[in-house]
């Protein structure tokens, strides 16, 4: 890019920065229906656990205002990401501070709504905003988008580092490099899913804790089997030593009995002498 477009191109950003407007609570965009609710909150467990099993030092966030000044000090843009995943430690925040905290998410997800849709699709709006924030990857899910266009999509940032269209794969995954190799894919709408580089479905959190309660009535039950088959066999061993006993008892009888014989016999073998 020519010195003269890197120029026009500051100056476009400069211009959206300081048209652009704050995420609030009052604007129409910030109201939440159900499904977008519980999707986001289905995909923040899933990233936690990930990140807990994996070790990865992961802060992930929703509806966490991200807040950086605007040029030339003339305010400051705040956003409110649906998600985003960032290298932090997991110390809850008012706002994420992108000076004060050193670096902007790497990863922003937006669960478009009717009232969301041009604002969070927008070049003019969200897609121009979090490029200039400096965020990797904005992951934009579309579930009941009208017919004619992808409902998962994106943009990121190419091999050049320019914010450049992110789509899925003929699978229908969009793989994250920002994420470690983590792909989000539509299952059963409006759910989205997280899979890992195999495209196994990472499991949320309700469905670890059903994994973990199988495994602990597969653990229990095993238990029980285990106590069942000892005492079993505890029985089957005094079982066992009783007919030891009993047959060393017999063996000793016999013995006696033949003893008291072979003494009858001598005895009278003597008198008849």
């Amino acid at each position: 890019m020519s010195r003269s477009s890197l120029a026009e191109r500051e100056k476009e950003i400069t211009a959206l920065l300081l048209a652009a407007e704050d995420d609030t609570n009052e604007a129409p965009w910030m109201t939440m229906p159900e499904f977008q609710f519980y999707v986001i909150q289905m995909l923040v467990g899933i990233f936690q656990l990930h990140a807990r099993r994996q070790g990865l030092g992961w802060h992930v966030a929703s509806e966490l205002g991200v807040r950086m000044p605007k040029p030339g000090g003339q305010g400051t843009l705040t956003l409110g990401p649906d998600l985003f995943v960032v290298e932090a430690d997991e110390a809850w925040r008012t706002t994420w501070d992108i000076p004060a905290e050193g670096r902007p998410p790497r990863f922003v997800l937006e669960v478009v709504t009717q009232d969301s849709a041009e604002r969070d699709t927008d070049y003019g709006q969200k897609v121009g905003y979090y490029a200039a924030m400096g965020v990797e990857e904005y992951a934009i899910y579309w579930p009941y988008r009208p017919a004619g266009g992808p409902k998962l999509f994106g943009y990121r940032r190419d091999t050049a580092g320019q914010w450049a269209l992110w789509s899925t794969d003929a699978g229908g995954v969009l793989w994250s490099r920002a994420l470690g190799g983590l792909g989000l894919i539509i299952r059963e709408a409006p759910w989205l899913r997280v899979v890992d580089q195999r495209g196994q479905l990472l499991p949320s959190l309700p469905e670890e804790a059903a994994a973990r309660q199988s495994a602990d009535i597969r653990a229990e039950r095993e238990a029980a089997r285990a106590a069942r088959e000892a005492a079993r066999a505890e029985r089957e061993a005094a079982r066992a030593e009783r007919e030891a006993e009993r047959a060393e008892r017999e063996a000793t009888a016999r013995r006696e009995a033949e003893a008291e014989v072979a003494r009858l016999r001598a005895l009278l073998e003597g008198k008849s002498e």
